[in-house]
């Protein structure tokens, strides 16, 4: 699963293109805008010159020389910097607007028109540090006379005008992402909503009931085609799993009342006098079969009551240490007979709701298969604890252990893996299944982790009830001195020592 939530990642996407389509608007209105000033700047240079041409050069001949630089000293001043004109006749000046003052810039240091290709165009040039722009026009009077009129200006402010536009860009841009990000964040909470219900109803379906349903969404787009789906593909499911408890529940009910007669008769014969040693031996050996034939469906019946609801438990509140005390007092003579150390840890009371019985019946199998698989002189831990509003139990062996291979399949019916399991122990295959039968009706789960040849280690997770209840502040015994059931209570632990009882 990814560790990113459906909405950040639809948000981040959201977010990566609303940047890259603010990054492409922003260089698209900065290319804009500086092209607008330069061609409207060139532009004007370019009207400036003709006029010029028009007004003043054409009419030179017959006006002469001092009604010109009159009519220019009169438009274009001396150190006007805005635009700054010079009128070039065969290399030498006929008139220069002078200086200009803001910025300042010598126009001494601008060289003469000579390159053809400033003709008729823009060109750039730089002086005292200042980028001109200037625009040079060719006029060639009736008498043959050749003039050139310059028209130009500094691109200061036009550089200016898009250093402010940067600057709003780079404050303005940010700021509009932020928020559109925050806004769609929250924006998305409204549509996924429906997509909420669905997964908290989904995470409920079988827990309490059968026959429970996702709400239907009447959006009449995909989320309630995939409500209707889910549905169905739940009809099916249960309708699946219904026939499979119904084989399991009638099969094993069928099977009760032809062993029963059978093991009845069995014991009847085995008690006839004068029977030959090797016929008792033979109805001795059904008897055992149907013996373990009855626990098998007797199991059955119980993981179908289980799984189908139909087990009448009675749940009431049950504290975790004290029932685990009492089932472990009467298994010690298990773990005596193979000289094998039974430990209990604990910390505070531990209060599950939970019918005790079945409780104690998933303590008795998982210690009984713990034993069961440690060899000689081997140690057995269950630890009882709670966290996270989580009761837990351990039952951790050092026997043979659980191939990997195996882990996934513990808690199937009738699994028996090579190492771990087999029929000579006398189990049926059913005892772990039955266990997960009985916390998947609390409300709980069952795992395993194992490695061959280290021991294997069962936890058992159940919802916790109330952590406001009187803690045991001693420890109890419950085994005679020469037993090796030992328990770790709550002030041993805080200091690391074992009571032996």
């Amino acid at each position: 699963m990814s560790r990113y939530s459906l909405r950040a990642r639809v948000n981040t996407f959201y977010a990566g293109m609303l940047a890259l389509a603010l990054i492409v608007f922003s260089i698209a209105v900065y290319l804009g805008v500086r092209a607008f000033l330069t061609r409207s700047l060139e532009r004007s240079l370019s009207n400036s010159a003709e006029s010029i041409v028009t007004d003043y050069l054409v009419p030179l001949d017959r006006k002469g020389d001092s009604w010109f630089l009159a009519e220019m000293s009169e438009s274009y001043p001396p150190g006007s910097s805005d635009p700054f004109v010079r009128v070039t006749q065969g290399g030498r000046i006929r008139y220069q607007s002078g200086d200009m003052r803001d910025p300042y810039v010598n126009m001494s240091e601008l060289v003469l028109p000579s390159n053809p290709s400033w003709f008729h165009s823009i060109h750039r040039e730089t002086a005292n540090g200042q980028r001109l722009m200037i625009y040079t026009l060719p006029y060639r009077a009736l008498n043959g006379s050749v003039f050139f009129v310059e028209t130009g200006t500094t691109i200061e402010p036009i550089r200016h005008v898009l250093r402010s536009l940067t600057e709003i860009l780079l404050v303005t841009t940010p700021v509009i992402l932020i928020l559109a990000t925050f806004g769609g964040y929250f924006l998305m909470s409204q549509p996924l909503k429906p997509v909420v219900t669905l997964t908290e109803q989904a995470e409920r379906v079988g827990r309490e009931r059968l026959g429970e349903r996702l709400p239907v969404i009447q959006t009449g787009d995909e989320l309630e085609r995939l409500s209707l789906s889910l549905n169905r593909m739940i009809d099916r499911l249960e309708e699946a799993l219904a026939h499979n408890h119904r084989f399991s529940a009638d099969a094993s009910h069928e099977l009760r009342t032809p062993l029963t007669i059978i093991r009845g008769e069995l014991e009847s014969l085995i008690q006839m006098p004068s029977l030959p040693l090797p016929v008792v031996d033979g109805i001795g050996s059904a008897l055992e079969e149907s013996n373990r034939m009855a626990k098998i469906v007797h199991s059955l019946m119980t993981i179908s009551r289980l799984d189908g609801g139909g087990e009448q438990m009675e749940m009431v509140p049950v504290d975790l240490v004290e029932l685990v005390k009492a089932t472990l007092e009467h298994m010690v003579l298990l773990a005596e007979e193979k000289q094998i150390s039974l430990r209990f840890e604990y910390g505070n009371a531990v209060v599950v709701s939970g019918d005790p019985m079945r409780l104690k019946q998933v303590v008795v199998n998982l210690v009984d298969n713990a034993i069961k698989y440690t060899p000689d002189s081997g140690e057995v831990k269950v630890t009882v604890t709670s966290h996270e509003k989580k009761a837990l139990l351990w039952v951790t062996d050092t026997g043979i252990g659980i191939p990997a291979t195996a882990l996934p399949f513990v808690f199937d019916r009738f699994y028996r893996s090579d190492l771990a399991r087999s029929r000579e122990s006398g189990g049926t295959g059913l005892g772990l299944a039955i266990v997960k039968a009985i916390c998947s009706a609390h409300d709980g789960s069952a795992s395993v982790e194992s490695v061959v040849g280290r021991g294997a280690s069962f936890r058992i997770e159940l919802p916790l009830l109330a952590l406001d209840v009187a803690v045991t502040d001693q420890v109890r015994t419950f085994a005679s001195t020469s037993s090796p059931y030992q328990t770790v209570g709550p002030r041993d632990s805080d200091k690391d020592s074992v009571t032996k009882i």
